[in-house]
């Protein structure tokens, strides 16, 4: 590649959003570059099987139906699940100060499963084993400096002195996006004051094939099912959301006492927890630009909004993005328009933003409906799931929403 490069779509942010859009574009026939902060080789190289908690990547996502349908199409699904995955059947959600809880069954939807638990690192490595068969220009090691305007184009510039101009940039770079700041889009965003803390466990008893999760007043702790490539069924990931001093509490604590936090806080569904992996935790805070496009830009994933993970919907929102701009640069490409053109930017925006909002102002009634002790209150909510799980219609409607079979 050259000092000076032009592109008609410059994704910047290599990991499970940019690394699908790219792939996805190329597929469309643009001339596009991928620009990746990682070596190549660490993208690609396969982990070892699972036999500790320790083998397992902490950080996992809950695949929909949806976005399992996206990455079908990209021709990357079967190497994904090639590898460690985990499709759940149901899910049970129960109020950990009360008497509500609701479940949730595929067979109810006459679906096969309502998602599927995957390693973060094994969608990564499909996607890039994809895009090494394609025409996709992989900028990879690159730390971008800045981004500028030329003569109708955005130009990324890189620390090596590489300029990377492209008809139309698409930022993938993440919740703290540099190229969203460069470009000047604001964003609405709070601090939730609370911890997620991540780790991998494994119980006496199996997961069953079921996502669990237990609010309570200080936070929501969720139970991912994993699956070894034996097929041990007593893995599972865990998140648990906590207020901030309760999570520095908890994080200080040792592994014996940790895991019998952690048993007292499931309410040993699934038994003892027999063992657990080093512990993560990162602060929560939820943003949202109040502008996904700018002329020539546009952003996607985490670079426009970061939500609560009380109900994983993180990647499915980004994997919704990523359809809705290759839906609309599909139609651009079939119309001889720019990729950059400012009506088909607006459409993207149209779709995306609405659908976004309506999700994390779900997220944030249910995170303050939990995180209240007032007695109307913990009736109404009690009550309410007690009431909706008897609701065959409306709560197989809910389920199907989340699995984005109405999408």
């Amino acid at each position: 590649m050259s000092d000076s490069t032009t592109f008609d779509i410059l994704v910047a942010g290599g990991g499970m959003i940019g690394s699908a859009l790219a792939l996805g574009l190329s597929r469309q026939g643009w001339h596009v570059g991928l620009v990746e902060g990682a070596e190549h080789k660490t993208l690609v190289q396969a982990p070892g099987p699972a036999e500790t908690v320790a083998d397992f990547e902490p950080r996992v996502s809950a695949i929909s139906v949806a976005s399992q349908q996206l990455l079908e199409q990209l021709g990357v699904w079967s190497g994904i699940t090639a590898g460690r995955h985990c499709p759940y059947q149901s899910m049970t959600v129960w109020d950990g100060d009360g008497t509500g809880r609701i479940e949730f069954e595929a067979a109810e939807l006459q679906a096969r499963a309502l998602g599927t638990i995957i390693e973060n690192r094994s969608i990564v490595r499909a996607l890039f084993e994809a895009l090494e068969e394609s025409p996709v220009e992989l900028i990879e090691g690159a730390i971008m400096t800045g981004c500028r305007r030329g003569s109708g184009d955005l130009t990324v510039e890189l620390e090596d002195g590489r300029a990377l101009a492209a008809h139309l940039v698409v930022g993938c770079d993440g919740a703290n996006s540099r190229l969203r700041q460069w470009l000047g889009l604001p964003t609405r965003e709070w601090d939730y004051d609370q911890q997620a803390i991540v780790c991998t466990v494994r119980t006496s008893q199996s997961h069953r094939f079921t996502a669990w999760q237990r609010f309570s007043l200080t936070g929501p702790l969720a139970f991912l099912p994993l699956l070894t490539e034996s097929g041990d069924e007593h893995f599972c990931s865990i998140v648990w959301s906590q207020d901030t001093e309760e999570a520095r509490r908890l994080m200080a604590l040792g592994d014996a006492d940790f895991t019998a936090e952690l048993e007292r806080a499931i309410e040993r569904e699934l038994g003892a927890v027999e063992a657990v992996s080093r512990r993560f935790a990162f602060p929560l805070r939820q943003r949202h630009a109040k502008n996904y496009i700018a002329p020539g830009f546009a952003l996607v994933g985490d670079a426009a909004h970061t939500i609560h993970p009380l109900a994983g919907q993180g990647a499915n929102l980004g994997y919704g993005d990523v359809r809705a701009l290759l839906d609309e640069l599909s139609r651009a490409r079939k119309a001889g328009l720019n990729p950059a053109n400012e009506l088909v930017l607006e459409r993207y925006q149209r779709r995306r933003k609405g659908e976004n909002l309506t999700m994390m102002a779900t997220m944030e009634v249910f995170r303050q409906l939990f995180g209240r002790d007032e007695l109307p209150v913990r009736w109404l909510r009690n009550t309410g799931m007690r009431w909706l799980n008897q609701l065959g219609p409306v709560k197989n409607r809910i389920a199907a929403e989340a699995m984005g079979l109405n999408a």
